[in-house]
């Protein structure tokens, strides 16, 4: 009897030192995890028109060189002037997790999903709209589409064409990655 005491007496001391010595834990995570390899997209923070070369913004009938708006790229393509895209990079705002730990302040606060990476769309009303893909766990591409012309499929469905246009450079770069 006394060693069946004395057992349990080391197994409920050990257990109360060991669950103290641990470590405090963080908070959970709120953003879903990235998939795979994170994609590093640093060297365009500066240089955002590099995203894409000419051949994928051909896709979208893009044919000038993108100009630089504050820390975006801003495209237009050559058959139109209802529709322009824009991208960017942040490394330095906390990512996606940034974005779902305050998502009771972010416009439209939306889940999605782009080319497997977990996303956001924000911002979004008729002819426009922002998705921000979490590509690794610090860094937020920031596509914008507006559409202000009404006869174009990009107007009726702006966060489906800003998915396909970041998708495409999530593609692109993350076969590029090393």
């Amino acid at each position: 009897m006394r060693t069946s005491a004395t057992a349990l007496t080391v197994a409920l001391t050990w257990a109360a030192v060991t669950g103290c010595a641990a470590a405090p834990a963080g908070p959970h995570p709120l953003a879903p995890p990235i998939p795979g390899d994170p994609i590093d997209l640093t060297a365009f923070t500066a240089s955002p028109c590099g995203l894409l070369d000419a051949g994928q913004l051909a896709h979208y009938y893009v044919t000038a060189p993108g100009t630089v708006q504050h820390a975006a790229c801003v495209w237009q393509p050559g058959d139109t002037t209802g529709l322009t895209y824009e991208a960017s990079v942040d490394t330095t705002g906390g990512g996606l997790e940034s974005l779902y730990r305050h998502r009771a302040t972010v416009n439209g606060f939306d889940p999605a999903t782009v080319h497997s990476y977990p996303a956001i769309h924000r911002d979004s009303h008729a002819g426009r709209c922002t998705v921000q893909v979490g590509v690794a766990n610090d860094t937020l591409l920031t596509v914008v589409v507006e559409a202000t012309d009404t006869a174009l499929s990009a107007h009726q469905d702006p966060c489906g064409e800003a998915d396909r246009f970041a998708g495409s450079i999530v593609g692109y770069q993350g076969h590029r990655a090393p």
